[in-house]
């Protein structure tokens, strides 16, 4: 069989050698026979013809093309089609870079990747056409908007034809933030129980957020997993210590993790009865409270007591004014010994010294135990039982300053051997000075009360050298605290300034 295009090289050329005759050579509605396709034309790009009509097989593009009536060439090029991705999650708030492979068809070089929100869209940084099947994109993780969920793929081709994914295939889900800061969260004592601190995370697809230990160690305490919440009783150090621990916060499978410490403090003080504070009791603690006032609600408009940080201030006038501490006297253990801490700040100084605290050996029970007439008189002039300007090395030592005092001794011992300590500070906020009387406590029981604070009762209430000022912070314990304990009692809060 001859082909068409080989008669139409034989007419062609008749109609060469035949002068003057116009034969039509030209052929309409070709219906081609046989199986294996019919040839067309074949160039580059560069080939292309002008004439309206032609059609050819673009070798540069692999795809068939024709010459429209606007002059410019339209292809027959298989859509794009996008059927998943492999990672159909974006955090958002990551940082950096998100690298996202696309499985398809009809995929080839020119191609590039875009990201289609409910009302915005963007193109990939990067596409890189790994085969007719497969892309991967690189896009900001920034650029992925939770407002902007689920994201439909879109692949386009660089003659301008597109493929776009039937449903949003990446949503945003971003880890949680965590908005407790991160570093120390405080301290509590090694005694302490209960809840104590609170961490907290949150999520901006608002899951629910779970809290976990990753590393470190809580120090005895337990975590909430879902509240945050640090509670529990820490374990018992001795000394001040800090711990080290890292918590992650999880939601939907994202995980935020942050480094946090808090430092169990030694107290010194654990395993030690205190049988008063003023702090918690007030005067409710002195059976009989004559002319002590409770000023705790005054503070604000109290001249002369500005920053007084305790729990409760309490003010004693001159004359014959003193709390009667029997019922704290009475609550004292006979063996081990005794220490009274307390704030004062006096108004009037009479005879040049004050008189804090009396303890009388009242009750035949406790003798060798209380000191009989033994006073806290503390004084600016030798001639008085303690001169502060020569304890505390400070000439210019001021009374009428707030100032922390301790009155300890230890029980145990002879009653003609045991000796009195006393603690005070040189300055608010100074150095703790200790020193020791020499004189024996000794024994006696003329006293008619056991325990005074203020001034002199056996002396029918006349003694001029009774306190008179402000006065805070008192405790009681029963022992003879240690240098190391007082110390702690001084830095440790109430009455602290």
């Amino acid at each position: 069989m001859t082909k068409a295009r080989n008669i139409a090289n034989l007419l062609s050329t008749a109609n060469n050698k035949i002068a003057g005759t116009n034969l039509d050579v030209s052929f309409e509605n070709i219906s081609d026979t046989g199986n294996e396709g019919t040839k067309v034309a074949s160039g580059t790009t560069a080939q292309r013809g002008s004439t309206t009509g032609q059609w050819r097989y673009n070798s540069t593009t692999g795809f068939f093309e024709g010459r429209n009536a606007s002059g410019s060439f339209s292809t027959l090029e298989p859509t794009p089609i996008i059927s998943s991705v492999d990672d159909t999650e974006v955090d958002s708030a990551g940082g950096g870079n998100q690298t996202i492979v696309i499985s398809g068809q009809n995929f080839k070089t020119g191609d590039v990747a875009s990201f289609v929100g409910t009302s915005a869209s963007f193109n990939a940084t990067t596409t890189t056409i790994d085969s007719a099947t497969q892309i991967t994109a690189v896009a900001p993780k920034s650029s992925f908007l939770n407002a902007q969920e689920p994201y439909k793929v879109k692949v386009t081709s660089s003659s301008g034809l597109a493929g776009v994914s039937a449903t949003g295939l990446i949503n945003v889900d971003n880890a949680p933030t965590w908005t407790t800061n991160a570093g120390s969260l405080g301290s509590i004592k090694e005694d302490a129980t209960g809840n104590h601190f609170t961490v907290s995370a949150s999520d901006a697809e608002g899951d629910t957020i779970s809290y976990s230990l990753q590393s470190g160690s809580l120090a005895g305490l337990s975590l909430n997993s879902s509240t945050g919440v640090i509670s529990g009783d820490p374990t018992d150090v001795t000394s001040d210590t800090t711990n080290s621990f890292t918590i992650r916060a999880t939601a939907n499978g994202k995980t935020a993790d942050r480094a946090f410490t808090y430092i169990t403090t030694d107290n010194p003080l654990a395993g030690i009865t205190e049988i008063y504070n003023s702090n918690t009791s007030g005067v409710a603690g002195l059976t009989s409270a004559g002319g002590i006032v409770d000023v705790t609600t005054n503070i604000a408009s109290t001249t002369g007591v500005s920053g007084w940080t305790g729990t409760r201030l309490h003010y004693l006038a001159d004359g014959a004014n003193c709390g009667n501490w029997n019922n704290i006297v009475n609550n004292m253990a006979t063996s081990g010994g005794v220490t009274v801490c307390f704030w004062a700040k006096m108004t009037t100084t009479n005879n040049s010294q004050y008189r804090a605290f009396d303890m009388y050996d009242s009750i035949a029970e406790y003798n060798n135990f209380r000191p009989n007439l033994y006073q806290m008189d503390w004084a600016y002039n030798t001639s008085n039982p303690v001169d502060m300007r020569s304890v505390t090395g400070n000439n210019s030592y001021v009374m009428s300053d707030w100032h922390f005092h301790v009155f300890r001794y230890v029980t145990g011992v002879t009653a003609s051997s045991q000796q009195a300590k006393y603690t005070t500070d040189s300055t608010n906020g100074g150095t703790l000075h200790t020193f020791t009387d020499t004189n024996s406590v000794g024994s006696n029981s003329q006293a008619s009360g056991a325990g005074f604070m203020g001034y002199d009762p056996s002396g029918g209430g006349t003694n001029s050298y009774n306190f008179e000022g402000y006065t805070g912070g008192w405790r009681v314990f029963n022992d003879e605290l240690t240098d190391a304990q007082i110390t702690y009692l001084y830095n440790s809060g109430n009455g602290r300034f």
